[in-house]
């Protein structure tokens, strides 16, 4: 008979059940301790008033638990302003009640010039999501200019205009002419509004028509004003300079007199102003030159008595210098046109225009405008026929020789000096300083 040795493993399950029931009645005694501890700790910690400790109740009393607050969504839309169409028309076109409409358009009355909107003005209105009450309406012209219409807490609404910040900086601007000086503008980044300042400044010695080349180049010291960080518009040049193969260098400085004249002159004081501008509009291209030529409708030669400048319906002409207005209105071949007599003894006539801007016996200053090209009268083609007579003789306008204005008198030649110093010493800069 064979003996197994003995393991704990072997014995047998009531030799286990002494020691069980001893550790299980220790964890007894030491669970009732825990418990009055526990319970003595609680009794010194929880305060008179109620815990602000959540706690989880038991499914029997659990009450429904509330929702946390919600975040409040607004929906907005924005749109432009279409063509012909007024503030109030547009907001009822953006689902607006009529009521709403009324109460924004007098909450703006005084703040917001309404016979100056134009289309394009931006429009923006906020809702609340799944109400249609308005909260907040924007309109926006430009950088600088946007009023507010707000709904205030007791339900009525408050029109305001946004203060925004100018700021005005000198800036040095170089650019090398390739192709037109508006595009060349364009590509270095500026506004091609800047041609058409850069044009109204060297009006008497450059002509934007005829004497940009290919390889000229400009230099100006202009203000450039910012709205919020934008550019807004450009200010006063205070320094040009055209260099280029037909007119050479002309450098043109901004300066007021003593007096309060405001006026540009050359390094040394001479006026750039005349009596004419070199041409009655500031970009366009000769079509067709002074003397005898085929007549393009009549069929024979004929001479021409005038400079013919190409140019689409609509362009603004300016007078070339102060005069009286002879004539405006319908004028034969010449469709609608406007004679000005000057007081120099010339006369100015400008042909087949589309509108005219100017009534007869009226005095016109230099480069107001007193109508638009067009392509009325004996016409192929939307273009400015532009004659000047002499004595009663036409001339050729692109030969006239007229003399500058007085210059800086002598006793002021110091101060001037003085003052554009610092500008001709930007305009010649290799950088912006």
């Amino acid at each position: 008979m064979h003996h197994r040795p003995h393991h704990d493993d072997d014995l047998p399950p009531r030799r286990h059940a002494p020691a069980l029931l001893a550790g299980l009645g220790l964890l007894a005694i030491l669970g009732v301790a825990l418990a009055g501890a526990a319970g003595r700790i609680r009794a010194t910690l929880v305060p008179d008033q109620p815990s602000s400790v959540p706690f989880a109740p038991t499914p029997a009393d659990a009450p429904a638990l509330r929702p946390g607050p919600t975040t409040e969504r607004f929906s907005a839309v924005t749109v432009r302003l279409g063509r012909n169409q007024t503030l109030a028309q547009a907001l009822v076109k953006l689902d607006l009640p009529l009521p709403e409409v009324k109460a924004v358009v007098a909450s703006l009355k005084g703040l917001f010039p309404f016979h100056r909107a134009r289309p394009g003005d931006q429009l923006r209105i906020e809702r609340r999501e799944g109400d249609p009450t308005l909260q907040r309406f924007s309109y926006r012209q430009g950088a600088a200019d946007e009023w507010i219409v707000e709904r205030l807490p007791d339900g009525t609404l408050r029109g305001t205009k946004r203060p925004v910040a100018l700021t005005t900086q000198l800036a040095r601007v170089a650019v090398d002419v390739q192709g037109s000086l508006w595009a060349s503008l364009e590509r270095i980044g500026e506004a091609p509004e800047l041609a058409v300042l850069a044009s109204d400044v060297l009006a008497w010695d450059v002509d934007f028509y005829q004497d940009v080349r290919a390889g000229d180049s400009m230099r100006m010291v202009v203000e450039k004003v910012y709205a919020d960080g934008k550019l807004l518009r450009y200010g006063d040049v205070l320094a040009a300079e055209y260099t280029g193969t037909a007119t050479g260098r002309k450098r043109l400085f901004r300066w007021t007199d003593p007096q309060g004249q405001t006026g540009y002159y050359d390094d040394d004081g001479n006026s750039a102003r005349r009596g004419f501008l070199k041409s009655p509009l500031k970009f366009a291209q000769i079509t067709s030159g002074f003397g005898n030529r085929n007549h393009p409708l009549l069929g024979y030669m004929r001479a021409h008595e005038g400079v013919d400048y190409g140019a689409p319906v609509g362009t603004p002409v300016w007078a070339v210098g102060e005069a009286r207005v002879e004539r405006a209105g319908w004028f034969g071949g010449c469709g609608k046109a406007v004679v000005l007599k000057h007081r120099n003894g010339l006369e100015t006539v400008y042909c087949h225009l589309s509108a005219v801007a100017v009534s007869a016996g009226k005095n016109v200053s230099q480069k107001q405008i007193i109508g638009y090209t067009g392509s009325t009268g004996l016409s192929t083609g939307p273009h400015l026929h532009y004659g000047v007579k002499q004595n009663g003789h036409y001339v050729n306008p692109l030969r006239l020789q007229v003399p500058r204005d007085a210059p800086v008198p002598a006793r002021w030649l110091p101060g001037f000096r003085e003052k554009v110093a610092p500008i001709r010493a930007q305009l010649e800069a290799e950088s912006v300083s």
